[in-house]
């Protein structure tokens, strides 16, 4: 039997609100980001990387199919609210490769066409999204013991990661060439290289950082050391790719 096509956005799973996918539009990767620059006397453009991807549209076309006791209107009414209410980005996934989700939010309006009097209906709907797709298996938390360990990243773009470090006093971070230290850690601290903040709980900590730029996990084998009284640290790797 045909497994049915949907989406999960914003903790809500489209089949829920009787969705289906009829189409997706885009398996689009994302652009870079590059500025063309043009000099006087010499052949081709140079390019000037801006050091970022940019945001990606995914589009989708959606079949509502009315069912159980709701009327149409009813069913209408929360697809729109669950839709179109609220701002920021939230997470996407769908049935098509359940192994990765992106962070998106709705480009333009929801508008729903009634094709089968109270029974059928269809939609097109827009995504704003990150340009990254993130895996699932990177969200889990990794533990790592005191001695260090080699990590690796399975992914082809380097991860920015959240990092908990359980310890005290003056403490630093390895992750391969790269090394921060951290003073007058009591506890623990925390380290998000997506936001570049170190804190603690909702006190910020970056103040009490030097060293190299916040850790970043590259394709491959990472190793991680630290050096301190240091008792373990938590991962949470955040793979991720285009």
């Amino acid at each position: 039997m045909q497994k049915l096509s949907y989406l999960y956005y914003k903790g809500v799973n489209s089949l829920d609100l009787s969705l289906l996918i009829k189409s997706k539009g885009s398996w689009i990767a994302a652009e870079r980001d590059k500025t063309y620059v043009s000099v006087p006397g010499r052949n081709g453009d140079l390019i000037q990387d801006n050091g970022r991807y940019k945001n990606v549209p995914i589009p989708y076309t959606m079949t509502v199919l009315r069912n159980g006791v709701r009327s149409f209107a009813e069913l209408v009414a929360k697809i729109k609210n669950w839709l179109s209410v609220g701002t920021g980005y939230g997470e996407l996934w769908d049935s098509y490769d359940p192994r990765y989700f992106r962070y998106a939010a709705i480009d333009g309006y929801v508008n729903i066409t009634e094709e089968l009097l109270e029974h059928i209906g269809s939609f097109a709907v827009n995504f704003n999204c990150k340009p990254y797709r993130y895996s699932f298996d990177g969200q889990n938390i990794i533990s790592v013991p005191a001695a260090g360990m080699t990590l690796y990243n399975p992914e082809v773009l380097a991860a920015k990661p959240y990092i908990k470090i359980y310890g005290n006093g003056s403490i630093s971070l390895s992750v391969n060439s790269s090394t921060i230290t951290i003073a007058d850690v009591d506890g623990y601290v925390e380290l998000d290289s997506e936001t570049m903040n170190a804190y603690k709980g909702i006190n910020l900590l970056n103040n009490k950082m030097t060293g190299s730029a916040f850790p970043e996990l590259v394709p491959g084998d990472n190793t991680i050391a630290f050096t301190g009284t240091v008792t373990g640290a938590e991962i949470v790797p955040r793979w991720c790719t285009i």
